[in-house]
């Protein structure tokens, strides 16, 4: 399981003097929320340039709600939570509401017998396999948002559950569901016998 990672206190007092305007404070937590929206909206999309934009609005609206934010330690979960809402309107724009809640529908119908993914694995593979990149963008919004925040920005499950507003039980079924696409996609074959040996757990 990905392992919590904490906010570095000069993160947190970065926060903190932004919400009192401080203008190098400010730029530099305009910088912090590009690149957490970027690096996920990225992995979800299977684009960059359509990340960036994302990554754009993303940090335009952090700068705008900054005085809203009452635990300037929660500031990671608070940036993940905008760029889900934003990557994932996105998604469903491109791809049609009906049918991402269709694919979901039907997903939630289908039985997947619950297996272990080695994530250290699949973390190693992220970065490096365009495959894996583009297999992410072809799931359901909501699998694939829960994917991205646990390999990509190295979320637990309670904290996918707390930016997907949901229960811990549906974001690790989320997480199950995803995985198990993943390994019936068939853009994944050239990975198999990399993966080989985590997939049969």
């Amino acid at each position: 399981m990905a392992q919590k990672k904490l906010m570095e206190p000069g993160v947190v007092a970065a926060v903190e003097r932004a919400c009192r305007n401080d203008p190098e404070a400010l730029e530099l937590v305009a910088r912090l929320a590009l690149r957490l929206a970027l690096r996920t909206s990225a992995a979800m999309l299977g684009s960059r340039q359509d990340a960036v934009d994302i990554a754009q609005d993303v940090a335009i609206d952090v700068l705008h709600g900054l005085r809203g934010l009452r635990d300037p330690s929660r500031f990671d979960a608070w940036v993940h939570r905008i760029a889900a809402r934003r990557t994932l309107r996105y998604l469903r724009s491109r791809r049609g509401r009906a049918r991402a809640e269709r694919t979901l529908e039907e997903l939630e119908e289908q039985e997947h017998p619950a297996t272990s993914l080695g994530e250290d694995a699949l973390s190693e593979q992220w970065s490096a396999a365009p495959a894996i990149r583009q297999a992410l963008a072809e799931l359901p919004p909501r699998q694939s948002l829960a994917l991205a925040l646990r390999y990509v920005a190295g979320l637990t499950d309670s904290e996918i559950a707390e930016v997907l507003s949901c229960r811990r039980g549906t974001a690790c079924s989320l997480l199950s569901r995803g995985r198990s696409a993943l390994r019936a996609n068939p853009l994944l074959v050239e990975l198999r016998s990399s993966l080989q040996g985590d997939l049969s757990r």
